[in-house]
């Protein structure tokens, strides 16, 4: 059962979070998760919310991303993403 981060990021230093793409986007690989999309201009169909940057990933299951999230391997990386940026994260999670 795939389940699905969805993330509105607002990126407030690019240098310093490029590291953090560059650390975290083999970990989440290495937890079997991978990016689907990263659209800096998502169509708003209806309400107001209009992320500065729409990302969604893809894990396993739910199980998987917290296994992830509370990894001793993130948590500096969650630090550096905090230093130079500002997300809203939720996860959903696919019945079929």
């Amino acid at each position: 059962m795939s389940a699905f981060v969805v993330i509105d990021l607002d990126i407030a230093g690019p240098d310093g979070f490029r590291q953090y793409v560059e650390g975290a986007g083999p970990l989440i690989e290495r937890f079997g998760g991978r990016n689907l999309i990263t659209d800096e201009n998502a169509l708003v169909l209806e309400g107001d919310w209009k992320p500065s940057t729409l990302v969604i990933h893809e894990f396993p299951d739910r199980e998987t991303v917290q296994r992830f999230w509370d990894s001793p391997e993130y948590q500096p990386l969650k630090d550096l993403r905090r230093k130079h940026s500002t997300v809203k994260v939720v996860v959903g999670e696919n019945p079929s």
